[in-house]
């Protein structure tokens, strides 16, 4: 598949209404269409965009959400777009946070978030995948993750080993922790070389541990392979959009050249060194939670 060298992408940014699929697919549509506007090729939209976070779920809402989707896949054809978003998947008796990547009208490719927030809660109400996602495209070589697993380095590290050029991350992430998002979204831009498209929702929910409201910055940015940051949003639904020059991400590679100077042999050896404590304290962790649900 040819990639575009060049083209514009946006974060298709909006406050995400809780359980009202119908709402949100208008306010997904406007912000493709404004995206589309201003000439955007590729287009990410937040985290769970036609549901948001929710503790209950059945048939009518996967449906729903399904319909959802099929309106954004077809979106993506009318207009020649790749687009990324995650939604609800039901897969028997499991709930995925799943973003999938469209192109001009079919399903390239599925990834479900495998770092699940538990500070929210979200495992007691989904089940994590376990499978990376990168995947070719008409605007290169993408990298999947959604929200939370921007914290995790291994993972983008894992899509800069298998060559993508532009990391998308569907995310909701708080006004009180906004700084880590641009932070950390910057810096896997620098460490992996690549673009970084972070899409962050807008507006106010409850959190789902506590129930006091959240607020959401509408912060999505686009960043460069040196760590230059090319647009940011403002709190504001709608587009935010800038140039992505592929060639930058050859440069830079060039210029650092990271992937011939990694020592694998020595991250083995770290890794097995500290294996069976990582192993120890997730399931110390677990431990603890189940305890909590208990109490």
């Amino acid at each position: 598949m040819t990639a575009s060298d060049e083209y514009q992408a946006a974060c298709v940014q909006f406050d995400v209404a809780a359980g009202d699929v119908a709402a949100n697919v208008v306010s997904m549509r406007s912000g493709i269409e404004e995206a589309v506007a201003a000439g955007a090729r590729l287009c990410v939209l937040p985290e769970l965009w036609s549901t948001s976070f929710l503790t209950e779920f059945d048939d009518a809402l996967f449906t729903a959400a399904r319909e959802a989707d099929t309106s954004l896949c077809e979106l993506s054809r009318e207009h020649s777009l790749v687009v990324v978003g995650s939604s609800i998947e039901a897969d028997g008796d499991k709930v995925y946070n799943t973003a999938r990547v469209y192109q001009r009208g079919e399903t390239l490719a599925t990834y479900r978030k495998i770092h699940l927030f538990s500070p929210n809660i979200e495992h007691r109400h989904h089940d994590s995948g376990d499978q990376p996602c990168v995947v070719d495209t008409e605007r290169g070589r993408l990298g999947v993750l959604i929200c939370y697993d921007i914290r995790f380095p291994e993972l983008s590290r894992h899509c800069f080993y298998e060559g993508a050029e532009v990391l998308v991350v569907p995310g909701q992430w708080p006004e009180a922790r906004s700084q880590h998002w641009r932070t950390l979204l910057r810096a896997r831009a620098i460490e992996n070389e690549l673009f970084v498209i972070g899409c962050n929702r807008t507006g106010q929910e409850a959190s789902l541990r506590t129930g006091e409201a959240v607020s959401f910055p509408g912060d999505g940015r686009i960043i460069d392979p040196t760590g230059e940051i090319l647009v940011t949003g403002n709190g504001d639904a709608g587009a935010v959009t800038a140039l992505i020059e592929l060639r930058k991400v050859r440069t830079m590679r060039r210029i650092l050249p990271v992937a011939a100077d990694l020592r694998p042999e020595v991250y083995r050896q770290l890794l097995d060194s500290v294996h069976d404590k990582i192993v120890a304290g997730t399931r110390s962790a677990q431990k603890r939670e189940s305890v909590d649900e208990r109490t």
